[in-house]
C-alpha cells in the first residue's frame, strides 16, 4: 500500500513510519523539512508546507496514494486537496475540539470522562479560545465532506523525546539546578489526560489496522493512566533520585505557574479526562508502552543532551525566574499564617459516622 505521511517527523512520527515500514507499506513523507530525524534517512521525503493549499498541490502534484495520515498542516486544506487523489485518510486532530474545555465559552463543564458523543464547539461568539475550537471542528467537519470513510484521532496533551513542548523540562531543570521547591498552581491537581508518543503512534497503526472498523468513526487518544499535575511532576522527580518539595499556591496567585505548567496557558477547564474505551473496542488498540516507562524513556533521553536548550523550543515558556519564584512562596507562606492568626476558628473533632451504643437497645453518646 503507497501511504503518504503528512508530518512524521515530530515525537509520534517516526513510530507511526516505523509501524507503517515493518507492515511493508511503501511510506513517504511530506513536511517542511525545518527537522530530518536521522532514523527516517531511508524513506521519501517530499518539501512542501501543509498549511496551505497552494504549497500542497505544487508539493505533491499528480500523485496518489492508497492512504494518507494527516499529522501536520491544516486539515482543511490537505482534505480539500487529498480529495480524488487517496483512498482512505486518518487526520489528527485535538481534544480542545471539545465544549467546556476552554471555561467561558457557554456550554457548562467536561464530563469526567469525555467519550466521543460529547457535543464539539459549535460558537464562535464566546472569545478567541471558543474560536480555537470551532477551527478545530470545521477541520473534522471538512475532512468527513471529502472523505467520508476517513478516520479522526483526537490527540490529548503528547509527551515523548523531541516533543514541540517539552513540559517536563521545567521539573528537570529544577532538578539539575539544585532547586529544594517547585510551585504548583492549585496544588497541581488538574487532572489532563496525556499520551507517550509510542502510544500515540499505536492509535494510529490500530485505525490503519481496521480499516473498515474505522472507517467515518472519531477516536480519543490517550494514556490508560490519567496523572494530575502533581502527580506527573512527583513522578518526574522520583524516576531522577531527587527531592524536590512541591508548594501548593493558589492559581491565581501562582500567575507564571499556571501558565506555563497548565494547557494552553491555564485557560482550560480544570480537568479532561478522555475515555479511550472506544479504541480499544472497536479498533482492538493496546498501548505500546507503559506510561512509566515512557517517562523513563523520556528522562533517558534529557541525560544524552546535557546541554538542552528550551530556547530551540518556542512553544516552552517557563522562564526560570528563582526570584521570584523564591519570593512569592515566601510572601504566600507569610500571608497564610496572617490569616490564620487573624481569624478565630474552632476545628471540628473527627467524627464516625457510624453508631457506637455501650449497651444493646440504646443509642450512642451522640444519640445515634
Amino acid at each position: 500500500m503507497r501511504v503518504l505521511v503528512v508530518g512524521g517527523t515530530g515525537p509520534t512520527g517516526p513510530h507511526v513510519v516505523r509501524g507503517l515500514l515493518e507492515r511493508g507499506h511503501d511510506t513517504t513523507i511530506f513536511h517542511r523539512g525545518a527537522h530530518e530525524p536521522p532514523e527516517l534517512a531511508g524513506v521519501e521525503h517530499i518539501h512542501g508546507d501543509p498549511h496551505f493549499r497552494a504549497s500542497i498541490d505544487d508539493a505533491l502534484g499528480s500523485r496518489r496514494f492508497d492512504l494518507v495520515i494527516a499529522m501536520y498542516g491544516r486539515l482543511r486544506h490537505l482534505a480539500a486537496a487529498l480529495a480524488g487523489r487517496c483512498g482512505r485518510v486518518v487526520g489528527i486532530s485535538g481534544v480542545p475540539i471539545y465544549r467546556g474545555y476552554f471555561p467561558g465559552d457557554g456550554c457548562g463543564h467536561l464530563p469526567v470522562p469525555v467519550t466521543e458523543d460529547h457535543p464539539v464547539a459549535d460558537d464562535a461568539s464566546a472569545g478567541p479560545a471558543a474560536r480555537f475550537s470551532l477551527r478545530l471542528a470545521e477541520a473534522e467537519k471538512a475532512l468527513f465532506t471529502h472523505h467520508p470513510e476517513a478516520t479522526v484521532l483526537r490527540f490529548p496533551m503528547l509527551y515523548g523525546p523531541n516533543n514541540a513542548r517539552p513540559h517536563e523540562w521545567s521539573v528537570v531543570r529544577r532538578v539539575r539546578d539544585g532547586r529544594r521547591h517547585m510551585i504548583l498552581p492549585d496544588g497541581g491537581l488538574q487532572i489532563h489526560t496525556r499520551c507517550a508518543a509510542r502510544n500515540a503512534a499505536a492509535f494510529v497503526l490500530a485505525a490503519i489496522d481496521r480499516p473498515d472498523s474505522a472507517a467515518g468513526q472519531v477516536y480519543n487518544c490517550g494514556d490508560p493512566a490519567n496523572w494530575s499535575l502533581r502527580e506527573w511532576a512527583e513522578t518526574i522527580v522520583r524516576l531522577l533520585g531527587a527531592d524536590l518539595e512541591m508548594v501548593a499556591v493558589p492559581g491565581e496567585i501562582a500567575v507564571e505557574a499556571a501558565t506555563t505548567l497548565l494547557p494552553l496557558g491555564g485557560t482550560t477547564a480544570a480537568h479532561c479526562v478522555l475515555s479511550t474505551e472506544k479504541a480499544r473496542r472497536e479498533l482492538g488498540y493496546r498501548p505500546a508502552v507503559d506510561p512509566i516507562e515512557a517517562l523513563e524513556d523520556v528522562l533517558a533521553w534529557y541525560e544524552t543532551q546535557p546541554d538542552f536548550d528550551a530556547a530551540a523550543y518556542p512553544s516552552f515558556t517557563d522562564r526560570f525566574d528563582y526570584e521570584t519564584e523564591d519570593a512569592l512562596i515566601a510572601e504566600y507562606r507569610a500571608g497564610v499564617r496572617r490569616a490564620a492568626s487573624a481569624v478565630r476558628q474552632r476545628p471540628a473533632a473527627p467524627v464516625h459516622s457510624m453508631p457506637h451504643p455501650r449497651t444493646p437497645g440504646t443509642v450512642d453518646h451522640r444519640g445515634r
